[in-house]
């Protein structure tokens, strides 16, 4: 049924559950996970510790998708996670994506009044990739 599932990850405790989701389907459809970290075009923090940083996120990814037999394609790759997820998923040749509800920088979400994330709000990459992705997309709260 899903020949290659995208997983847009971010080393958040979310897209880790996202992953993790989406391991237990390949499992079942005997898919292929492709495993995608997005460095930013611009940030505060070298490259290269960017770099290291989402190597080791995908690796995470990889290691535990090998445990249970799922083949993992990892893509490290630089761009804007907002304005290009959808061509990065179709680049991966993805039939099903997995993606989080909230990312690593969720204090946008963040209710003023509880002090939490709410429930009924999504990230704006996820809701991007909903509103534009021509494949189904698996959103894990």
């Amino acid at each position: 049924m899903f020949d290659i599932i995208t997983v847009p990850v971010d080393g958040s405790e979310y897209g880790y559950k996202a992953a993790d989701v989406a391991i237990e389907i390949a499992q079942k459809f005997n898919s292929k996970i492709a495993a995608v970290h997005v460095l930013e075009e611009f940030s505060f923090n070298s490259y290269d510790s960017e770099e290291d940083s989402g190597n080791e996120i995908l690796a995470k990814i990889s290691e535990k998708a090998s445990k249970v037999g799922v083949e993992v394609t990892e893509h490290l790759l630089t761009a804007d996670p907002l304005r290009d997820m959808k061509f990065i998923v179709d680049q991966t040749h993805g039939d099903l994506v997995v993606i989080h509800a909230h990312g690593a920088n969720n204090n946008r979400f963040v209710s003023f009044d509880e002090n939490n994330v709410s429930d009924t709000q999504i990230g704006s990459v996820s809701e991007r990739l909903l509103r534009t992705s021509n494949v189904p997309v698996l959103l894990v709260k």
